[in-house]
């Protein structure tokens, strides 16, 4: 099931920016899997939040800027290929400074930052056992009408 960790500096969003942000990673993610947006996925598709404050985010070692982000999104290896993680890296960019009020091409672009980390199959446990991406894909099979699997 795919995860994603937003690291971000504490008040440089407002609570709501935060839960509109945090749907659409979601949304975004799950569009980038070629996975359904269903209740089963939206359960298992979980959003780590990581405020920190100002003094600990040090920019070029020195002291903090600006506010940056920083968005780590964890799949199974082979779930998406070179086209579809352009445009999950764009879709989150946009979604990131949408919410932050960055201009996307301005020069606060490169303030966040996606990390995309695939983990190769056997490496993904849940409730005591490895997972393999087959399983999920069965699972979202389970959970889907077959027209809409095409």
């Amino acid at each position: 099931m795919p995860m994603i960790d937003l690291t971000f500096v504490r008040g440089s969003l407002d609570d709501a920016a935060l839960g509109r942000l945090a749907e659409e990673l979601v949304t975004a993610l799950l569009r980038a899997e070629r996975a359904p947006d269903t209740p089963f996925l939206r359960e298992n598709t979980w959003v780590y939040l990581h405020p920190v404050d100002a003094g600990e985010l040090l920019v070029g070692g020195r002291g903090p800027g600006a506010p940056r982000f920083r968005v780590d999104l964890t799949v199974f290896q082979g779930a998406l290929d070179r086209h579809r993680k352009e445009r999950l890296a764009a879709d989150v960019h946009g979604a990131v400074c949408a919410a932050a009020g960055i201009e996307p091409q301005g020069p606060q672009a490169f303030h966040v930052w996606t990390l995309i980390h695939e983990i190769p199959e056997g490496n993904w446990a849940g409730g005591g056992q490895v997972i393999y991406y087959r399983q999920v894909k069965g699972l979202v099979a389970e959970d889907m009408p077959d027209e809409r699997l095409a």
